[in-house]
Protein backbone atom coordinates (compact mmCIF):
# COMPACT_ATOMS: atom_id res chain seq x y z
CA UNK A 1 0.00 0.00 0.00
CA UNK A 2 1.36 3.78 -1.04
CA UNK A 3 2.57 5.89 1.94
CA UNK A 4 0.77 9.21 2.20
CA UNK A 5 4.31 10.57 1.30
CA UNK A 6 3.92 8.76 -1.82
CA UNK A 7 0.42 9.34 -2.77
CA UNK A 8 0.81 13.33 -1.86
CA UNK A 9 3.97 13.36 -4.43
CA UNK A 10 1.91 11.44 -7.16
CA UNK A 11 -1.34 13.80 -6.97
CA UNK A 12 1.21 17.68 -6.66
CA UNK A 13 3.79 16.22 -8.76
CA UNK A 14 4.30 12.58 -10.89
CA UNK A 15 0.62 12.50 -12.19
CA UNK A 16 1.00 16.34 -13.97
CA UNK A 17 4.43 15.68 -15.79
CA UNK A 18 3.73 12.60 -17.50
CA UNK A 19 4.56 12.45 -21.28
CA UNK A 20 0.77 12.04 -22.70
CA UNK A 21 2.67 11.87 -26.46
CA UNK A 22 4.53 8.34 -25.15
CA UNK A 23 1.19 6.41 -24.14
CA UNK A 24 -1.64 4.33 -25.84
CA UNK A 25 -4.86 6.36 -26.38
CA UNK A 26 -6.57 4.65 -23.74
CA UNK A 27 -3.86 4.84 -21.25
CA UNK A 28 -3.89 8.87 -22.32
CA UNK A 29 -7.56 9.13 -21.62
CA UNK A 30 -7.18 7.45 -18.66
CA UNK A 31 -4.73 10.05 -17.10
CA UNK A 32 -6.53 12.70 -18.24
CA UNK A 33 -9.87 11.86 -16.47
CA UNK A 34 -7.22 11.30 -13.22
CA UNK A 35 -6.01 14.83 -13.90
CA UNK A 36 -9.51 16.09 -14.33
CA UNK A 37 -10.70 14.76 -10.96
CA UNK A 38 -7.59 14.85 -9.10
CA UNK A 39 -7.31 18.86 -9.94
CA UNK A 40 -11.25 19.21 -8.93
CA UNK A 41 -10.88 17.18 -5.75
CA UNK A 42 -7.74 18.89 -4.12
CA UNK A 43 -9.31 22.55 -5.73
CA UNK A 44 -12.03 21.78 -3.86
CA UNK A 45 -10.86 22.96 -0.50
CA UNK A 46 -8.75 25.57 -1.96
CA UNK A 47 -12.05 27.96 -3.78
CA UNK A 48 -13.90 27.21 -0.72
CA UNK A 49 -16.87 25.82 -2.85
CA UNK A 50 -19.01 24.71 0.39
CA UNK A 51 -18.61 28.43 1.91
CA UNK A 52 -19.94 29.94 -1.72
CA UNK A 53 -22.34 27.02 -2.04
CA UNK A 54 -23.42 28.18 1.34
CA UNK A 55 -23.66 32.31 0.44
CA UNK A 56 -25.76 31.06 -3.30
CA UNK A 57 -28.25 29.43 -1.08
CA UNK A 58 -28.53 32.50 1.13
CA UNK A 59 -29.43 34.73 -1.93
CA UNK A 60 -31.47 32.34 -3.70
CA UNK A 61 -33.85 32.24 -0.75
CA UNK A 62 -34.19 35.98 -0.90
CA UNK A 63 -34.74 36.51 -4.45
CA UNK A 64 -36.44 32.49 -5.99
CA UNK A 65 -39.81 34.32 -5.72
CA UNK A 66 -38.70 37.89 -7.39
CA UNK A 67 -36.51 35.82 -10.01
CA UNK A 68 -39.73 33.95 -10.87
CA UNK A 69 -42.05 36.58 -10.76
CA UNK A 70 -39.76 38.41 -13.22
CA UNK A 71 -39.39 35.07 -15.25
CA UNK A 72 -43.31 34.25 -14.90
CA UNK A 73 -44.06 37.92 -16.81
CA UNK A 74 -41.61 37.38 -19.56
CA UNK A 75 -42.87 33.80 -20.29
CA UNK A 76 -46.28 34.79 -20.49
CA UNK A 77 -45.63 37.54 -23.03
CA UNK A 78 -44.70 34.67 -25.35
CA UNK A 79 -47.15 31.70 -23.80
CA UNK A 80 -44.96 29.46 -22.10
CA UNK A 81 -45.37 30.72 -18.56
CA UNK A 82 -47.56 27.43 -17.77
CA UNK A 83 -44.59 25.17 -17.57
CA UNK A 84 -42.46 27.19 -14.78
CA UNK A 85 -44.49 24.91 -12.48
CA UNK A 86 -43.53 21.59 -14.01
CA UNK A 87 -40.38 22.58 -14.28
CA UNK A 88 -39.76 23.31 -10.93
CA UNK A 89 -41.37 20.38 -9.63
CA UNK A 90 -39.13 18.06 -12.00
CA UNK A 91 -36.11 20.26 -10.31
CA UNK A 92 -37.64 19.49 -6.69
CA UNK A 93 -38.70 16.04 -7.37
CA UNK A 94 -35.80 14.69 -5.16
CA UNK A 95 -37.90 16.06 -2.25
CA UNK A 96 -40.63 13.64 -2.57
CA UNK A 97 -44.08 14.64 -1.67
CA UNK A 98 -42.53 17.59 -0.27
CA UNK A 99 -41.00 18.71 -3.23
CA UNK A 100 -44.56 19.39 -4.34
CA UNK A 101 -45.62 20.92 -1.50
CA UNK A 102 -42.60 23.56 -1.77
CA UNK A 103 -43.59 23.94 -5.77
CA UNK A 104 -47.48 24.84 -4.84
CA UNK A 105 -46.18 27.11 -2.03
CA UNK A 106 -43.54 29.13 -4.64
CA UNK A 107 -45.83 29.50 -7.10
CA UNK A 108 -48.75 31.08 -4.83
CA UNK A 109 -46.12 33.37 -3.62
CA UNK A 110 -45.74 34.38 -7.35
CA UNK A 111 -49.18 34.34 -8.16
CA UNK A 112 -49.71 36.42 -5.57
CA UNK A 113 -47.39 39.26 -6.81
CA UNK A 114 -48.82 41.66 -8.68
CA UNK A 115 -46.33 43.60 -10.85
CA UNK A 116 -48.99 46.58 -12.34
CA UNK A 117 -49.71 47.53 -8.42
CA UNK A 118 -46.20 47.01 -7.44
CA UNK A 119 -45.11 51.12 -9.03
CA UNK A 120 -41.99 52.18 -9.98
CA UNK A 121 -39.84 51.00 -6.61
CA UNK A 122 -41.38 47.75 -6.34
CA UNK A 123 -40.51 46.62 -9.20
CA UNK A 124 -36.81 48.41 -8.92
CA UNK A 125 -36.62 46.24 -5.68
CA UNK A 126 -38.12 43.09 -8.16
CA UNK A 127 -35.27 43.28 -10.94
CA UNK A 128 -32.86 44.29 -8.21
CA UNK A 129 -33.52 40.97 -6.47
CA UNK A 130 -33.07 39.05 -9.59
CA UNK A 131 -29.84 41.09 -10.36
CA UNK A 132 -28.41 40.02 -7.73
CA UNK A 133 -28.40 36.40 -7.75
CA UNK A 134 -27.06 36.62 -11.11
CA UNK A 135 -24.70 38.71 -9.86
CA UNK A 136 -23.50 36.16 -7.09
CA UNK A 137 -23.26 33.21 -9.70
CA UNK A 138 -20.57 35.29 -11.67
CA UNK A 139 -18.57 36.21 -8.86
CA UNK A 140 -18.46 32.21 -7.36
CA UNK A 141 -17.76 31.14 -11.43
CA UNK A 142 -15.28 34.38 -11.79
CA UNK A 143 -13.68 32.71 -8.29
CA UNK A 144 -13.05 29.43 -10.13
CA UNK A 145 -11.62 30.84 -13.45
CA UNK A 146 -9.48 33.07 -11.11
CA UNK A 147 -11.18 36.18 -13.23
CA UNK A 148 -10.16 38.45 -10.66
CA UNK A 149 -12.63 41.43 -12.81
CA UNK A 150 -15.88 41.34 -13.22
CA UNK A 151 -18.05 42.41 -16.03
CA UNK A 152 -18.50 46.49 -16.25
CA UNK A 153 -22.12 47.65 -14.91
CA UNK A 154 -22.99 48.41 -18.69
CA UNK A 155 -21.68 44.57 -19.80
CA UNK A 156 -23.75 43.63 -16.16
CA UNK A 157 -27.29 45.36 -17.57
CA UNK A 158 -27.59 44.21 -21.44
CA UNK A 159 -25.99 40.49 -19.93
CA UNK A 160 -28.02 39.72 -17.07
CA UNK A 161 -31.17 41.15 -18.68
CA UNK A 162 -30.50 39.10 -21.67
CA UNK A 163 -29.83 36.19 -19.14
CA UNK A 164 -33.32 37.04 -17.54
CA UNK A 165 -35.39 37.64 -21.01
CA UNK A 166 -33.92 35.36 -23.31
CA UNK A 167 -32.49 32.35 -21.64
CA UNK A 168 -36.16 31.00 -19.76
CA UNK A 169 -37.91 31.81 -22.79
CA UNK A 170 -35.53 29.15 -24.57
CA UNK A 171 -35.49 27.05 -21.58
CA UNK A 172 -38.89 26.63 -21.00
CA UNK A 173 -39.77 26.42 -24.28
CA UNK A 174 -37.52 23.52 -24.91
CA UNK A 175 -39.35 21.94 -22.11
CA UNK A 176 -42.76 22.76 -23.26
CA UNK A 177 -42.03 21.23 -26.63
CA UNK A 178 -40.65 17.88 -25.05
CA UNK A 179 -43.92 17.66 -22.87
CA UNK A 180 -46.06 18.09 -26.16
CA UNK A 181 -43.82 16.08 -27.81
CA UNK A 182 -44.58 13.58 -25.16
CA UNK A 183 -48.00 13.54 -25.36
CA UNK A 184 -48.48 13.88 -29.01
CA UNK A 185 -51.01 11.00 -31.27
CA UNK A 186 -47.95 10.50 -33.47
CA UNK A 187 -45.38 9.63 -30.28
CA UNK A 188 -48.34 7.89 -28.59
CA UNK A 189 -48.89 5.22 -31.34
CA UNK A 190 -45.48 4.96 -31.89
CA UNK A 191 -44.55 3.46 -27.95
CA UNK A 192 -47.40 0.58 -29.35
CA UNK A 193 -45.19 -0.73 -32.00
CA UNK A 194 -42.20 -2.32 -31.33
CA UNK A 195 -38.64 -2.32 -31.20
CA UNK A 196 -39.67 1.58 -31.98
CA UNK A 197 -41.78 1.65 -28.90
CA UNK A 198 -38.78 0.85 -26.82
CA UNK A 199 -36.54 3.62 -28.69
CA UNK A 200 -39.31 6.08 -28.06
CA UNK A 201 -38.99 5.14 -24.23
CA UNK A 202 -35.20 5.61 -24.26
CA UNK A 203 -35.41 8.58 -25.87
CA UNK A 204 -37.85 10.10 -23.72
CA UNK A 205 -35.50 9.33 -20.76
CA UNK A 206 -32.25 10.54 -22.42
CA UNK A 207 -33.41 13.74 -23.88
CA UNK A 208 -34.47 15.33 -20.96
CA UNK A 209 -30.66 14.46 -19.52
CA UNK A 210 -29.49 15.94 -22.70
CA UNK A 211 -31.50 18.91 -22.42
CA UNK A 212 -29.74 19.36 -18.82
CA UNK A 213 -26.63 18.93 -19.96
CA UNK A 214 -27.30 21.64 -22.56
CA UNK A 215 -28.48 24.04 -19.73
CA UNK A 216 -25.84 23.71 -17.79
CA UNK A 217 -23.26 24.12 -20.87
CA UNK A 218 -25.04 27.18 -21.85
CA UNK A 219 -24.54 28.50 -18.22
CA UNK A 220 -20.74 27.57 -18.09
CA UNK A 221 -20.36 29.06 -21.33
CA UNK A 222 -22.16 32.42 -20.87
CA UNK A 223 -21.53 33.47 -16.71
CA UNK A 224 -17.78 33.51 -16.12
CA UNK A 225 -16.39 36.69 -17.19
CA UNK A 226 -13.81 35.35 -19.52
CA UNK A 227 -13.26 33.34 -22.69
CA UNK A 228 -14.74 29.85 -22.06
CA UNK A 229 -14.36 26.86 -24.88
CA UNK A 230 -17.22 25.56 -26.28
CA UNK A 231 -15.88 22.17 -25.35
CA UNK A 232 -14.65 23.08 -22.03
CA UNK A 233 -18.23 24.31 -21.14
CA UNK A 234 -19.56 21.16 -22.58
CA UNK A 235 -17.62 19.31 -20.27
CA UNK A 236 -18.52 20.80 -17.41
CA UNK A 237 -22.13 20.39 -18.61
CA UNK A 238 -22.20 17.04 -18.36
CA UNK A 239 -20.24 16.51 -15.71
CA UNK A 240 -23.11 18.67 -13.60
CA UNK A 241 -25.85 17.10 -15.21
CA UNK A 242 -24.56 13.34 -14.61
CA UNK A 243 -24.13 14.57 -10.85
CA UNK A 244 -27.03 16.18 -10.53
CA UNK A 245 -29.03 12.96 -11.89
CA UNK A 246 -26.98 11.03 -9.33
CA UNK A 247 -27.66 13.16 -6.13
CA UNK A 248 -31.28 13.19 -7.28
CA UNK A 249 -31.59 9.68 -6.62
CA UNK A 250 -29.70 9.53 -3.81
CA UNK A 251 -31.45 12.82 -2.11
CA UNK A 252 -34.72 11.01 -2.70
CA UNK A 253 -33.32 8.00 -0.69
CA UNK A 254 -32.05 10.06 1.89
CA UNK A 255 -36.02 11.70 1.85
CA UNK A 256 -37.83 8.57 2.19
CA UNK A 257 -35.51 6.91 5.39
CA UNK A 258 -35.38 10.60 6.75
CA UNK A 259 -39.05 10.36 8.35
CA UNK A 260 -37.43 11.00 11.95
CA UNK A 261 -36.41 14.10 11.06
CA UNK A 262 -40.10 15.37 10.53
CA UNK A 263 -40.92 14.00 13.90
CA UNK A 264 -37.90 16.17 15.23
CA UNK A 265 -38.32 19.25 13.13
CA UNK A 266 -41.96 19.12 12.73
CA UNK A 267 -43.29 21.83 10.33
CA UNK A 268 -39.44 22.96 9.70
CA UNK A 269 -38.57 19.35 8.04
CA UNK A 270 -39.52 20.92 4.93
CA UNK A 271 -37.62 23.78 4.97
CA UNK A 272 -34.50 22.20 6.28
CA UNK A 273 -35.13 19.56 3.13
CA UNK A 274 -35.68 22.51 0.72
CA UNK A 275 -32.41 23.76 2.00
CA UNK A 276 -30.24 20.79 2.00
CA UNK A 277 -31.40 20.17 -1.78
CA UNK A 278 -30.34 23.92 -2.51
CA UNK A 279 -26.96 23.70 -1.34
CA UNK A 280 -26.22 20.32 -2.64
CA UNK A 281 -27.78 21.73 -6.55
CA UNK A 282 -25.06 24.66 -5.87
CA UNK A 283 -22.03 22.49 -5.07
CA UNK A 284 -23.12 20.63 -8.26
CA UNK A 285 -22.68 23.43 -10.26
CA UNK A 286 -19.22 25.05 -8.67
CA UNK A 287 -18.10 21.53 -9.26
CA UNK A 288 -19.54 21.60 -12.92
CA UNK A 289 -17.63 24.86 -13.38
CA UNK A 290 -14.28 23.26 -11.50
CA UNK A 291 -14.58 20.45 -14.56
CA UNK A 292 -14.77 22.97 -17.27
CA UNK A 293 -11.96 24.97 -15.86
CA UNK A 294 -9.67 22.52 -15.62
CA UNK A 295 -10.63 21.18 -19.21
CA UNK A 296 -9.42 24.19 -20.37
CA UNK A 297 -6.34 24.46 -18.61
CA UNK A 298 -5.45 20.88 -18.02
CA UNK A 299 -1.90 22.00 -15.63
CA UNK A 300 -3.97 24.89 -13.87
CA UNK A 301 -3.61 22.98 -10.97
CA UNK A 302 -0.02 22.43 -10.99
CA UNK A 303 1.13 25.96 -12.39
CA UNK A 304 -0.99 27.12 -9.10
CA UNK A 305 1.17 25.15 -7.17
CA UNK A 306 4.26 25.87 -8.69
CA UNK A 307 3.32 29.61 -8.38
CA UNK A 308 2.47 29.85 -4.86
CA UNK A 309 5.50 28.23 -4.09
CA UNK A 310 7.56 30.91 -5.63
CA UNK A 311 8.93 28.28 -8.15
CA UNK A 312 11.79 30.95 -10.09
CA UNK A 313 11.71 28.54 -12.62
CA UNK A 314 7.93 28.77 -13.48
CA UNK A 315 7.69 32.53 -13.37
CA UNK A 316 10.74 32.90 -15.78
CA UNK A 317 9.23 29.96 -18.05
CA UNK A 318 5.81 32.25 -17.96
CA UNK A 319 7.71 35.62 -18.49
CA UNK A 320 10.16 34.45 -21.16
CA UNK A 321 6.62 33.23 -23.14
CA UNK A 322 4.36 35.87 -22.56
CA UNK A 323 7.32 37.90 -24.41
CA UNK A 324 7.84 35.43 -26.81
CA UNK A 325 3.48 35.53 -27.98
CA UNK A 326 3.13 39.28 -27.76
CA UNK A 327 7.06 39.77 -29.67
CA UNK A 328 5.06 37.24 -32.61
CA UNK A 329 2.20 39.94 -32.58
CA UNK A 330 4.64 42.68 -32.51
CA UNK A 331 6.36 41.60 -35.45
CA UNK A 332 3.28 41.05 -37.96
CA UNK A 333 1.83 44.41 -36.93
CA UNK A 334 -1.07 42.61 -35.63
CA UNK A 335 -3.59 44.91 -33.01
CA UNK A 336 -2.83 44.58 -29.27
CA UNK A 337 -3.09 41.33 -27.31
CA UNK A 338 -6.16 41.46 -24.76
CA UNK A 339 -5.34 39.71 -21.29
CA UNK A 340 -7.83 37.17 -21.78
CA UNK A 341 -6.35 36.38 -25.61
CA UNK A 342 -2.86 36.26 -24.29
CA UNK A 343 -4.07 33.86 -21.41
CA UNK A 344 -5.55 31.44 -24.04
CA UNK A 345 -2.91 31.66 -26.31
CA UNK A 346 -0.66 30.78 -23.50
CA UNK A 347 -3.07 27.98 -22.09
CA UNK A 348 -2.70 29.39 -18.50
CA UNK A 349 -5.09 30.67 -16.69
CA UNK A 350 -6.04 34.04 -16.61
CA UNK A 351 -4.97 35.17 -13.24
CA UNK A 352 -1.87 33.79 -13.36
CA UNK A 353 -1.10 35.60 -16.87
CA UNK A 354 -2.60 38.56 -15.20
CA UNK A 355 0.32 38.52 -12.44
CA UNK A 356 3.34 38.63 -14.72
CA UNK A 357 2.19 41.14 -17.06
CA UNK A 358 1.71 43.42 -14.38
CA UNK A 359 5.26 42.68 -13.61
CA UNK A 360 6.67 43.50 -17.17
CA UNK A 361 4.31 46.36 -17.43
CA UNK A 362 5.87 47.88 -14.04
CA UNK A 363 9.56 47.13 -15.84
CA UNK A 364 8.88 48.91 -18.54
CA UNK A 365 8.65 45.73 -21.22
CA UNK A 366 5.11 45.61 -21.92
CA UNK A 367 2.75 48.06 -22.40
CA UNK A 368 -0.98 48.66 -22.29
CA UNK A 369 -2.57 50.71 -25.11
CA UNK A 370 -6.08 52.17 -24.87
CA UNK A 371 -6.78 52.52 -28.58
CA UNK A 372 -6.76 49.53 -29.53
CA UNK A 373 -7.02 47.88 -26.18
CA UNK A 374 -4.68 45.50 -25.47
CA UNK A 375 -1.30 44.62 -24.41
CA UNK A 376 1.86 45.22 -26.59
CA UNK A 377 5.60 45.20 -26.44
CA UNK A 378 7.17 49.19 -25.65
CA UNK A 379 10.05 48.24 -27.73
CA UNK A 380 11.43 45.78 -30.61
CA UNK A 381 12.37 42.22 -29.39
CA UNK A 382 15.76 42.73 -30.43
CA UNK A 383 16.03 45.42 -27.85
CA UNK A 384 14.73 43.70 -25.30
CA UNK A 385 17.82 41.79 -23.31
CA UNK A 386 16.81 38.19 -21.69
CA UNK A 387 19.64 38.89 -18.35
CA UNK A 388 17.00 41.92 -18.04
CA UNK A 389 13.86 40.01 -18.23
CA UNK A 390 15.17 37.74 -15.84
CA UNK A 391 16.65 39.87 -13.40
CA UNK A 392 13.18 41.61 -12.87
CA UNK A 393 11.75 38.29 -12.37
CA UNK A 394 13.96 37.62 -9.35
CA UNK A 395 13.67 41.55 -8.45
CA UNK A 396 16.33 42.83 -9.70
CA UNK A 397 19.97 41.98 -8.64
CA UNK A 398 19.91 38.07 -7.16
CA UNK A 399 20.74 38.27 -3.36
CA UNK A 400 23.72 36.02 -3.06
CA UNK A 401 25.79 39.41 -4.67
CA UNK A 402 24.09 42.01 -2.38
CA UNK A 403 26.68 44.71 -0.82
CA UNK A 404 25.86 42.94 3.00
CA UNK A 405 27.01 39.58 2.10
CA UNK A 406 30.16 38.23 2.85
CA UNK A 407 32.25 38.44 -0.32
CA UNK A 408 34.75 36.03 1.10
CA UNK A 409 31.94 33.05 2.60
CA UNK A 410 32.33 30.05 -0.33
CA UNK A 411 28.87 29.77 -0.51
CA UNK A 412 27.63 33.46 -1.62
CA UNK A 413 31.45 33.17 -3.83
CA UNK A 414 29.58 29.72 -5.39
CA UNK A 415 26.53 31.86 -6.18
CA UNK A 416 28.69 34.67 -7.45
CA UNK A 417 30.25 32.70 -10.22
CA UNK A 418 27.11 31.08 -11.27
CA UNK A 419 25.65 34.37 -11.43
CA UNK A 420 28.80 35.73 -13.30
CA UNK A 421 28.98 32.68 -16.16
CA UNK A 422 24.78 33.18 -16.39
CA UNK A 423 25.57 36.61 -17.44
CA UNK A 424 28.10 35.64 -19.52
CA UNK A 425 26.63 33.28 -21.68
CA UNK A 426 23.67 35.54 -21.70
CA UNK A 427 25.75 38.62 -23.13
CA UNK A 428 23.60 40.40 -25.69
CA UNK A 429 20.99 37.26 -25.83
CA UNK A 430 17.56 39.29 -26.65
CA UNK A 431 14.11 38.31 -26.77
CA UNK A 432 14.39 38.25 -30.70
CA UNK A 433 16.18 35.26 -30.20
CA UNK A 434 13.19 33.01 -29.02
CA UNK A 435 11.20 34.23 -31.74
CA UNK A 436 13.59 32.14 -34.70
CA UNK A 437 11.63 29.07 -33.70
CA UNK A 438 8.05 28.44 -34.78
CA UNK A 439 5.61 29.94 -33.12
CA UNK A 440 3.70 27.06 -30.61
CA UNK A 441 0.94 27.69 -28.26
CA UNK A 442 1.91 25.29 -25.01
CA UNK A 443 1.92 25.39 -21.25
CA UNK A 444 4.27 26.07 -18.25
CA UNK A 445 6.38 23.13 -16.64
CA UNK A 446 8.25 23.10 -13.76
Amino acid sequence: MASPKRMSQFSKQDLWTKDLSTMSWPQRIATQVIRLATAVGMEFRHRLLDARAAGLVFTTLLSLVPFLAVTFSVLKAFGVHHVIEPSLAQALEPLGPKGQEITATIVGFVDNIKIGVLGVVGIGGLFYTTYSLIDKIEQALNAIWQVKQGRSWGRKFSDYLSAVLVGPVLIFSAFGLLASLQNHDLVQRLVEMEPLGTLVVWSGELIPFLMLCGVFTFFYKMIPNTNVEIRSALVGGVAAATLWVLAGEAFAKFVVSSAKYSAIYSGFAVLILFLLWLYVGWMIVLIGAQFSFFHQYPTAYLSRLLWEQGTFVFREQLTLKVLRVLGHHYLRGDRPLRLTELSSELNIPLSLVEEEVERLVENGFVGRLQEPEGLSLIKSPDLILVKEVLDSVRNGTPPWIAPHLDASDPVTALLRRRDQAVQKELAGETVQALLQHPERSGTVSS
